[in-house]
């Protein structure tokens, strides 16, 4: 069933976030993972920034503010954290998947989706640590919930649209070492060690206030859940565009994506769940349950060579 969309308070050109979700850093974390991504989403936003092997637009769609080389490496930075980010937390839980793509398109090209799993496709959205919005630019969808800039090739239609936060603020990191606003003709010659030193030698950590479905973003389109271009958000941040939105307290937990809610008969929703794989033989886990509580079991378990794989339902 679909979330019921909590608005914002609004007063006059203030729009204030009310269902917020604390930030709690991902604790199933790997370090040498973490670095392995962090230095690989490195290379990627350097490349489609500073070195200019590919590039990204400017400019937000419906938007007027146009991005330095610095606002476009840390936004790429952390959008590309964001995927490797459910890349890993879909691993860690025994889902298969794709790592994310790092392909350096020229410019009105890209990858038409984030994550490819089973035939579902994600969408992942990143956002400071302290935000509970997910934003949406309103030109970039059609009130049937396709991504427009895809609409001539590639994928339109998104299972799922997720939030992942990151800490440290790169944004503010870049202000604080004054290399988020320089004009071209200011950025130094060591910018790439610079930045590795500056942004790539921080400790990073992320966390996923949750997502939404498909259905959810065609409702908020519907209901007109807007943000408009020049308001303020939480009385500080003026919106460059008008935005589609859904508070982070109001998302669904990540862990739906793989499980069906127990306490209720009938999953609506069972043809979207991820399949686990058994790490002991690879055959698909099964929610079950025992004499006193639910648990994942092994397909395998009646089968021959049987397999008595099973561990217990984290909360």
């Amino acid at each position: 069933m679909d979330r019921q969309i909590e608005r914002l308070r609004i007063e006059e050109d203030n729009y204030y976030v009310q269902d917020v979700r604390r930030f709690e850093a991902y604790k199933d974390m790997i370090q040498e993972e973490v670095q392995e991504d962090k230095r690989e989403c490195f290379e990627f936003a350097y490349n489609m920034s500073y070195a200019k092997i590919g590039a990204h637009r400017d400019s937000r769609s419906g938007g007027t503010i146009h991005r330095t080389l610095g606002q476009i490496f840390i936004n790429t930075f952390q959008g590309k954290m964001a995927e490797f980010a459910l890349y890993r937390y879909l691993k860690n839980h025994q889902i298969d998947v794709k790592k994310p793509d790092v392909t350096e398109y020229g410019l009105g090209k890209w990858d038409s989706f984030d994550l490819e799993c089973q035939g579902k496709y994600f969408a992942v959205k990143s956002t400071k640590f302290y935000g509970n919005l997910l934003l949406l630019e309103t030109k970039d969808w059609s009130d049937n919930g396709e991504y427009v800039p895809n609409s001539s090739s590639g994928t339109v239609k998104y299972d799922y649209i997720v939030l992942v936060r990151l800490k440290p603020d790169g944004e503010e990191l870049m202000r604080q070492n004054r290399l988020l606003y320089q004009r071209e003709d200011e950025v130094p010659d060591d910018i790439k060690e610079l930045l590795m030193e500056k942004i790539c030698g921080e400790e990073w950590s992320y966390d996923f206030p949750g997502f939404i479905y498909h259905s959810e973003l065609v409702k908020a389109i519907e209901e007109r859940c807007v943000i408009p271009q020049n308001a303020m958000l939480n009385g500080k941040t003026k919106m460059d565009a008008d935005n589609y939105y859904f508070q982070a307290g109001n998302m669904h937990p990540m862990r739906e994506i793989y499980i069906r809610n127990i306490n209720e008969k009938i999953d609506e929703r069972a043809s979207l769940r991820l399949k686990r794989k058994c790490p002991n033989c690879g055959k698909t886990l099964v929610l079950r349950h025992g004499p006193y509580s639910w648990f994942w079991g092994c397909e395998g378990y009646f089968g021959r060579p049987r397999c008595e794989y099973k561990e217990t339902l984290r909360d």
